[in-house]
């Protein structure tokens, strides 16, 4: 965060590393949500591994929060917020329920109702 004084100033870490360029993120009232990404690469086999958490950054509390999960675990996909809900669609998705790592391209689109703290 740029202070007044025209300096960086470091704000809390996320609960989990989130690529910046494969996630996607709305501003919800005074907070930042973030969806889907990918994160380290696991140790072993160096393969990419998806995420499926949704994350709320609360810029007045400046805290993280876990707040829920998407359906899969998914890269870039594109978020937004309209009238209470949280929408995403399309992305390349995981393997499934046990294998966090990319697989196809979706044009699927999902919505839940946010409820932010």
């Amino acid at each position: 965060m740029l202070d007044e004084s025209m300096k960086w100033k470091g704000l809390p870490s996320m609960p989990k590393p989130v690529s910046h360029i494969e996630c996607s993120w709305v501003i919800v009232n005074n907070s930042i949500v973030i969806v889907g990404g990918t994160t380290e690469k696991h140790p072993v086999t160096k393969r990419m591994i998806l995420v499926g958490e949704v994350f709320q950054f609360n810029l007045n509390t400046l805290t993280w929060s876990v707040i829920g999960k998407m359906p899969y675990r998914a890269k870039t996909t594109q978020a937004g917020f309209w009238d209470g809900w949280l929408y995403f669609t399309s992305g390349q998705r995981d393997r499934g329920p046990d294998n966090p790592q990319p697989r196809k391209v979706v044009g699927d689109t999902w919505r839940t109702k946010l409820r932010l703290q």
